[in-house]
């Protein structure tokens, strides 16, 4: 059993920060003594150190949804679920990886002639394929990132468009903008690589094979992180 002084030591996290951690619901059901101190027990110790992990890591929203379905199972303190969850979130932060290496070869190479075969995805499995969501799928065409198809039709997408959609995602997974994002498919399209490339160049940033190579190092490190919480589980039992 702990203090907070005590719990905040064996952590490394703040007192403040534990504390937000208890009221958002992370931890669970914390003990007071009569005098109205807080009481902490090894379970807490765990979901501190959960939750810490997680929140140190980069996360996109398509990461940050399982990251809290991981935080959420720690906290119920239930092997099956917590496993699910993590294991979940491991095989996310993978495929995350392997989609992001692969839209920058997409996007460096910018070849998508061969890649039509007459298969063709529906809206929603497009987004399962890319890793989004109809809603932004829709939002791009709106946009001009993928060509309009004609309205009130049910949508059906090629390969080629598929390949054009794992560029979009990557590019505003490493801050692009929209407009950005319209002029370098425009210039692209057009044949004109080089000046598409001078779009995605910031003297602050770097150029998209920085920030992608910065993206890739982040997605690495949850990647590890996952291996110190699954460490962390078993140490505390919490695996089956």
């Amino acid at each position: 059993m702990y203090k907070i002084g005590e719990i905040s030591s064996i952590t490394g996290v703040k007192a403040g920060t534990v504390r937000f951690y208890e009221k958002c619901g992370f931890l669970e059901e914390i003990q007071r003594l009569p005098n109205g101190y807080r009481i902490y027990n090894d379970h807490h110790v765990f979901q501190i150190r959960v939750c810490d992990i997680v929140f140190d890591s980069f996360v996109n929203s398509r990461l940050r949804k399982l990251s809290m379905k991981l935080i959420r199972a720690a906290q119920a303190w239930d092997e099956v679920s917590f496993g699910c969850a993590l294991k979940e979130y491991r095989d996310a932060v993978i495929t995350e990886i392997n989609r992001t290496k692969r839209a920058i070869e997409l996007a460096l190479e910018w070849n998508f002639d061969d890649a039509d075969d007459g298969t063709v995805y529906t809206k929603k499995q497009a987004a399962d394929l890319v890793g989004t969501t109809p809603e932004a799928i829709r939002n791009w065409e709106r946009n001009g990132l993928i060509p309009k198809q004609e309205a009130y039709r049910k949508r059906y997408y090629t390969q080629s468009i598929i390949e054009r959609m794992y560029v979009i995602r990557l590019l505003l997974d490493t801050g692009y903008s929209i407009m950005a994002i319209l002029k370098f498919l425009n210039k692209m399209d057009g044949g004109k690589k080089a000046e598409a490339k001078k779009e995605l160049t910031d003297p602050e940033s770097g150029d998209l094979q920085s920030r992608a190579d910065f993206y890739l190092k982040a997605l690495g490190k949850i990647r590890d992180d996952t291996g110190k919480i699954e460490n962390l589980a078993s140490a505390h039992h919490l695996l089956i």
